[in-house]
């Protein structure tokens, strides 16, 4: 016949068990949910990460379904100074520049240099490269 003080030590290590694991469940949960909210903010160009991850864990908590992209969306609306601003990028070819006219000028004395494996153009082609 099993003693009662073996069994109530048994049950009591098993409650202690189970509370532990709901503990970790809840840490494993809030670590998860803390990556996602990272990597959504990372995603959307955070620049201080800690305060808008912090304001996004405020936000996601009042939710009944948590949403971290909504709540970032509704963030970077309500917070822009958190976010890095992207400039839009113009879709139209842009006109060569001057900085384009050198590199091309530098390829050809390159290319001069090692083709005819004459010493001025080498000089004018190492002259070139050190200016640009």
């Amino acid at each position: 016949m099993p003693d009662t003080t073996d069994t109530d030590d048994l049950h009591t290590a098993l409650a202690d068990a189970r509370r532990e694991l709901d503990s970790l469940r809840t840490a494993l949960d809030t670590a998860e949910r803390r990556r996602q909210i990272e990597r959504a903010l990372a995603e959307a160009d955070a620049i201080d990460l800690e305060t808008a991850s912090l304001l996004t864990e405020a936000a996601v908590s009042q939710m009944d379904e948590a949403d971290i992209n909504a709540a970032v969306g509704e963030l970077k609306r309500r917070k822009p100074f958190l976010f890095a601003r992207r400039t839009p990028r113009s879709t139209a070819m842009a006109p060569r520049t001057q900085h384009d006219a050198r590199a091309e000028h530098l390829a050809g004395a390159r290319e001069a240099a090692a083709n005819t494996g004459d010493r001025a153009a080498l000089l004018r082609y190492l002259r070139l490269r050190r200016s640009a």
